[in-house]
């Protein structure tokens, strides 16, 4: 019985198949996106993303005033995983992320990321002003007293 051989095109299929299983795996797969904070007092937060297996992907930020993403304004572009938000108004803003892989395939937006902005109220923050002020006097107070003696 004479031993047939598969053509050669049946082969470079079955190879480019084979070869284009990991990017075809990463392109599915979908960025992790998360906020050091749900609720941000302070006005500032940070946000963290990635994806396994992802070496030298481009990430792109982008952030919403709307959940549906409708007016979209990117924040990042590039290869870092992190970036510290600050000087938000009081508001909700949404976030997501997408990696864009080596060979140029994009994964699909992680899922919407919602971080409320609500800024500590102002007579909050006089107050504490002005409990530090009275701490600080009474420590030059005691500083000078006490060098008297």
């Amino acid at each position: 019985m004479p031993h047939r051989h598969a053509p050669h095109a049946l082969w470079a299929l079955a190879l480019s198949a084979i070869l284009m299983m990991p990017s075809l795996a990463l392109a599915q797969a979908v960025p992790t996106l998360d906020a050091t904070t749900q609720i941000a007092r302070a006005g500032y937060y940070q946000l963290r993303w990635g994806m396994t297996g992802a070496d030298g992907a481009v990430y792109r930020l982008e952030e919403s005033r709307s959940m549906d993403f409708s007016e979209p304004q990117v924040l990042y572009e590039g290869a870092d995983r992190a970036t510290v938000i600050s000087g938000r108004s009081d508001g909700t803003f949404h976030y997501r992320v997408q990696a864009t892989l080596a060979d140029d395939a994009r994964s699909d937006w992680s899922p919407p990321l919602t971080v409320e902005v609500r800024h500590h109220a102002l007579y909050q923050a006089l107050a504490l002003f002005g409990v530090g002020a009275f701490v600080f006097l009474a420590t030059i107070a005691l500083i000078v007293t006490g060098r008297r003696d």
